[in-house]
């Protein structure tokens, strides 16, 4: 089990006669060790830091469960999902609010060039001439939503807000008819990624969405577009994408991401970038949340 889940959560499984053993240290176990933990403990709590491969299954004898702290399960892989011997677990609202609110500060960060401009009075350039372009509105403003899952939904509330135009660009639009109620007309990718004068991208990591906004999309958005990805890295071309924000200073990029190969890249300072390194769910509230949602949901599975 994970070292740092909330005592109310440990409670509610002590109280269902569930043992608890806590993890002590911040170790990632490798596959050997994953393992001799299946082996020996009937649920496992983990983060998505612990990669679950299929090799463990053979490994396997009696029925598992494997819960995530994540809404994500790529870090787990498909034959494990869909195994008779494991079930697996995940968290699918509690860090939404969280996450959406995340979003909007980085497209109000951007837009309202509060990053530069903190940058420049520590600079002693604190003057609004100094600039690199004026702050922008983004009331009523043309917001592209690729994805139609609970945390586009928070999106869509907060959007409201501000008289955001919303389009959604989903697979199967006929199984998220409740987003025409909000104003969301459905598009396709590529008319999102053309007209929109925001885009956020909310999408599982799948074999599907890997590198779905390609360096060809990424052509297709405005020289004024901003682009928000608190996602899966692997998503984007995302090496493509800050060279598009290189070439055009009225480009915005926003990013909550693992860094992983991109670090190098994405450590120099950009007026028109933000980056934040993944943090977008895990605030304090969005981690209790998902602390209780996850026990619950062992308990009544």
């Amino acid at each position: 089990m994970i070292s740092n889940l909330n005592s109310k959560a440990i409670d509610i499984l002590k109280s269902n006669n569930i043992q608890v053993v806590i993890n002590d240290s911040d170790h990632i176990p490798n596959m050997e060790e994953l393992i001799n933990l299946l082996q020996e403990y009937n649920i496992l709590i983990i983060g998505v830091k612990t990669k679950v491969p299929k090799e463990i299954l053979k490994h396997i004898k009696s029925h598992k469960v494997i819960a995530t702290l994540s809404i994500g399960l790529d870090h787990i892989d498909k034959e494990v999902r869909e195994s008779d011997m494991i079930q697996v677990l995940n968290v699918k609202t509690a860090n939404t609010a969280s996450v959406a609110e995340h979003i909007f500060s980085l497209i109000l960060g951007l837009n309202k060039r509060i990053y530069e401009s903190n940058n420049l009075v520590l600079q002693q350039k604190g003057h609004k001439k100094n600039l690199h372009e004026r702050p922008e509105d983004i009331s009523n403003k043309k917001m592209g939503l690729i994805g139609a899952g609970n945390i586009t939904k928070e999106v869509i509330k907060i959007a409201k807000v501000f008289n955001m135009q919303m389009c959604c660009y989903t697979r199967n639009p006929e199984n998220h008819k409740d987003l025409l109620e909000y104003g969301v007309a459905f598009q396709s990718l590529d008319e999102i990624l053309k007209n929109s004068d925001i885009i956020n991208i909310s999408l599982p990591l799948t074999e599907e969405t890997k590198y779905l906004i390609s360096k060809e999309k990424i052509e297709m958005m405005k020289k004024t577009a901003t682009f928000i990805n608190t996602s899966r890295v692997d998503i984007v071309d995302t090496k493509t994408l800050i060279e598009k924000a290189d070439k055009y200073d009225t480009f915005y990029v926003g990013l909550d991401i693992d860094l992983d190969e991109h670090e190098e890249l994405l450590s120099q300072y950009r007026n028109n970038v933000i980056i934040t390194p993944h943090t977008a769910g895990v605030s304090k509230q969005a981690i209790d949340r998902m602390d209780l949602e996850l026990v619950n949901s062992i308990i009544n599975n």
